[in-house]
């Protein structure tokens, strides 16, 4: 490899690793453990019921498509009557905190009890809130609900199933002022949206009680056995965008930057067979659009466009399909040049 190559790789490296750390979640657990082992073993904490049991890795892991934090290591078994246990993160306060996991239901009560909530770093028993609550009706179907500490617990219909994986999104906006954070909780049985939706499962709500200082720790809970729900949870992933929290790419990725700079916009993204590249210029001055892999080996050099836009198929050089996971696509013009990330989830 010549000298020009390795430094354009290094340089390519860097604006990757660079654009990665601005996408951070704040907080991942895929119980990448072997099975069987307790939590506690692996930077979580039992501050109720320690040793009564112990809640451990379980024997497989939840697969949602399109979730980032998908079919990676095994999962957490929450049963009743047993230890509560917390693992802390780099605290937050302002803005919007989404909280995402994957969620399997094997048994539900009627009365219903939280078996998962947020608190403060350290844990403060006082600020048990955003509390994510199962449910059944006689029939047997399921609903979850959604509680800031122990009041005003909003719920779903019942129209959720046992033995089923979904996608479950708690939000919680923090608002100037005192008593007003504004909590929401989205619940999806297929498919990731790239967005927010507008309009959520459950909320906008304004419970009463005091609001969160800030948020620093996760939590699972067992209840009592007449009330709490035994479930499979898997896939934690808690940041301050959608995009972060749910697909690992950062939503500046796909919005344009001011009018007088290069943009690039993918979309779909993420995508599974193929997705549209477009940009702000004019074609006759793209003079490269290359995809690189997070190692930062050129992955597909792609035709000149006629056009402002261009489609990438998920295939390389050699006309393969490329393995799921996060690219980078680069465009270079005679006005300059920009990158943009996006995964592949097949």
């Amino acid at each position: 490899m010549s000298n020009k190559n390795m430094i354009q790789k290094a340089c390519l490296l860097i604006a990757v690793l660079v654009t990665i750390a601005f996408a951070q979640p704040l907080f991942v657990e895929n119980f990448d453990y072997p099975s069987n082992n307790v939590l506690t073993n692996y930077g979580w904490t039992a501050h109720s019921g320690a040793g009564t049991n112990s809640i451990r890795v379980y024997l497989y892991g939840l697969v949602y498509a399109g979730y980032a934090g998908s079919n990676i290591g095994l999962s957490a078994k929450v049963d009743t009557a047993g230890e509560d246990i917390n693992k802390t993160f780099t605290t937050t306060n302002s803005g919007t905190v989404y909280t995402a996991f994957m969620l399997n239901v094997q048994k539900a009560m009627l009365n219903g009890d939280y078996c998962f909530h947020l608190s403060t770093s350290p844990l403060n028993s006082y600020e048990y809130g955003s509390r994510f609550h199962v449910k059944r009706n006689a029939a047997g179907d399921i609903a979850f609900g959604l509680g800031k500490k122990h009041l005003d617990t909003a719920f779903t219909t019942f129209s959720y199933a046992l033995n089923t994986t979904y996608l479950v999104v708690l939000k919680y906006e923090f608002v100037a002022g005192d008593s007003n954070d504004v909590l929401s909780m989205f619940v999806f049985s297929s498919g990731v949206p790239a967005t927010e939706p507008t309009t959520p499962t459950v909320g906008p709500n304004t419970p009463a009680g005091a609001d969160f200082p800030h948020i620093g720790s996760a939590i699972l809970r067992q209840g009592t056995a007449a009330n709490a729900p035994r479930v499979i949870i898997d896939g934690i992933r808690i940041a301050t965008s959608w995009s972060v929290a749910l697909t690992g790419i950062e939503e500046s990725s796909a919005l344009p930057p001011a009018s007088n700079r290069l943009a690039l916009s993918v979309n779909p993204n993420p995508f599974r067979d193929f997705t549209n590249i477009s940009f702000n210029v004019n074609p006759q001055s793209v003079e490269q659009i290359r995809i690189y892999d997070v190692t930062g080996n050129l992955v597909q050099t792609l035709a000149k466009p006629s056009s402002n836009q261009i489609v990438w198929n998920g295939r390389n050089a050699s006309n393969d399909l490329v393995a799921p996971g996060i690219y980078f696509i680069t465009l270079e013009t005679n006005k300059g040049n920009t990158t943009a990330k996006i995964m592949l989830s097949r």
